[in-house]
């Protein structure tokens, strides 16, 4: 059984595979408390579904692409839930604070977003997403060393994009072009979910 908030097709707005179109499997619940988080449904709404409840859902869309996100994905053990979905040919992503990698090292792409910035991890991802505004400590960015894609994306409102974190993160990217890459939460831009 997966705990679920929401299960909705939209394009992805962030990181590498920002544009293409993705069915968002949310899950409940989070091991942190985070003040700038942009999701309440995590919070607030769970509904206990098997793996064929889920599906059913996922099927109703044309993509073969899914993202489990939350809340924090990995607070549970989901590669039996990855499997499944492999087996169904299905390209798995996952979004993730880090809190416990193995309970995702099937997933064929992994989003890795640390909200404690110095105890980064170095392994078990993908890329490196960061949520940064104005008075974020960027000299911690500037020195962590990753082979990895590291993605800086503005703080923004809970439904719409914050410019002045916006040009504040574009301005980081034209200073620092061999170290950032600018992850926009596209779809805040455009007026989807």
């Amino acid at each position: 059984m997966l705990k679920v908030s929401s299960i909705f097709y939209s394009i992805q707005g962030e990181g590498t595979h920002a544009g293409r179109a993705f069915v968002f499997v949310r899950l409940y619940g989070c091991n942190l408390t985070c003040d700038f988080c942009d999701d309440e449904l995590h919070k607030t709404t769970m509904q206990e579904m098997t793996f064929d409840e889920v599906f059913t859902e996922i099927v109703k869309y044309p993509a073969k692409s899914i993202i489990i996100t939350g809340g924090e994905p990995t607070i549970y053990d989901l590669n039996p839930f990855i499997d499944y979905l492999h087996e169904r040919d299905y390209f798995v992503s996952v979004e993730t604070n880090g809190y416990m990698f193995d309970n995702i090292r099937n997933a064929d792409w992994i989003t890795y977003s640390p909200k404690e910035w110095d105890t980064v991890k170095v392994e078990g991802f993908h890329e490196l997403k960061f949520i940064v505004d104005k008075s974020s400590p960027v000299e911690k960015l500037l020195a962590l060393e990753s082979d990895k894609p590291l993605y800086i994306q503005p703080q923004n409102f809970m439904h719409k994009p914050n410019m002045e974190n916006v040009h504040f993160c574009v301005e980081l990217v034209k200073k620092y072009p061999q170290k950032f890459l600018l992850s926009l939460q596209m779809h805040k831009f455009i007026g989807v979910d």
